[in-house]
Protein backbone atom coordinates (compact mmCIF):
# COMPACT_ATOMS: atom_id res chain seq x y z
CA UNK A 1 0.00 0.00 0.00
CA UNK A 2 1.39 3.36 -1.00
CA UNK A 3 1.10 6.64 0.80
CA UNK A 4 -2.47 7.84 1.23
CA UNK A 5 -3.69 11.37 0.75
CA UNK A 6 -5.62 12.96 3.59
CA UNK A 7 -8.88 12.33 1.75
CA UNK A 8 -8.01 8.68 1.02
CA UNK A 9 -7.03 8.08 4.65
CA UNK A 10 -10.29 9.63 5.84
CA UNK A 11 -12.25 7.40 3.47
CA UNK A 12 -10.42 4.25 4.62
CA UNK A 13 -10.75 5.22 8.29
CA UNK A 14 -14.49 5.90 8.07
CA UNK A 15 -14.94 2.66 6.12
CA UNK A 16 -13.12 0.75 8.86
CA UNK A 17 -15.21 2.51 11.50
CA UNK A 18 -18.43 1.39 9.80
CA UNK A 19 -17.34 -2.23 9.53
CA UNK A 20 -15.69 -2.55 6.12
CA UNK A 21 -13.24 -5.43 6.57
CA UNK A 22 -11.07 -4.39 3.63
CA UNK A 23 -10.66 -0.89 5.09
CA UNK A 24 -9.85 -2.31 8.53
CA UNK A 25 -7.19 -4.51 6.95
CA UNK A 26 -5.75 -1.44 5.23
CA UNK A 27 -5.63 0.48 8.54
CA UNK A 28 -3.92 -2.46 10.27
CA UNK A 29 -1.42 -2.74 7.41
CA UNK A 30 -0.74 0.98 7.57
CA UNK A 31 -0.10 0.88 11.32
CA UNK A 32 1.67 -2.51 11.42
CA UNK A 33 5.14 -0.97 11.99
CA UNK A 34 3.77 0.80 15.08
CA UNK A 35 1.89 -2.31 16.23
CA UNK A 36 5.09 -4.34 15.83
CA UNK A 37 7.07 -1.71 17.77
CA UNK A 38 4.75 -1.98 20.76
CA UNK A 39 4.57 -5.78 20.59
CA UNK A 40 8.06 -6.32 21.95
CA UNK A 41 8.59 -7.40 25.55
CA UNK A 42 12.14 -7.73 26.88
CA UNK A 43 13.51 -7.44 23.36
CA UNK A 44 11.37 -10.25 21.93
CA UNK A 45 8.32 -10.04 19.71
CA UNK A 46 5.28 -11.19 21.70
CA UNK A 47 2.82 -12.57 19.13
CA UNK A 48 0.03 -12.72 21.73
CA UNK A 49 0.48 -9.04 22.53
CA UNK A 50 0.54 -8.21 18.82
CA UNK A 51 -2.74 -10.06 18.28
CA UNK A 52 -4.23 -8.40 21.39
CA UNK A 53 -3.36 -4.96 20.00
CA UNK A 54 -4.87 -5.76 16.59
CA UNK A 55 -8.07 -7.11 18.15
CA UNK A 56 -8.47 -4.02 20.30
CA UNK A 57 -7.92 -1.74 17.32
CA UNK A 58 -10.60 -3.67 15.42
CA UNK A 59 -13.04 -3.56 18.34
CA UNK A 60 -12.48 0.09 19.27
CA UNK A 61 -12.03 1.76 15.87
CA UNK A 62 -15.74 2.55 15.73
CA UNK A 63 -15.35 4.78 18.79
CA UNK A 64 -12.55 6.84 17.26
CA UNK A 65 -13.48 10.55 17.21
CA UNK A 66 -13.32 11.90 13.66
Amino acid sequence: MGKLTKEEFYSVLTGAMTGCHEDLEQILELYMPLIDKYSYVNGKLDEDLKQYLMIHIALQIGKFPV
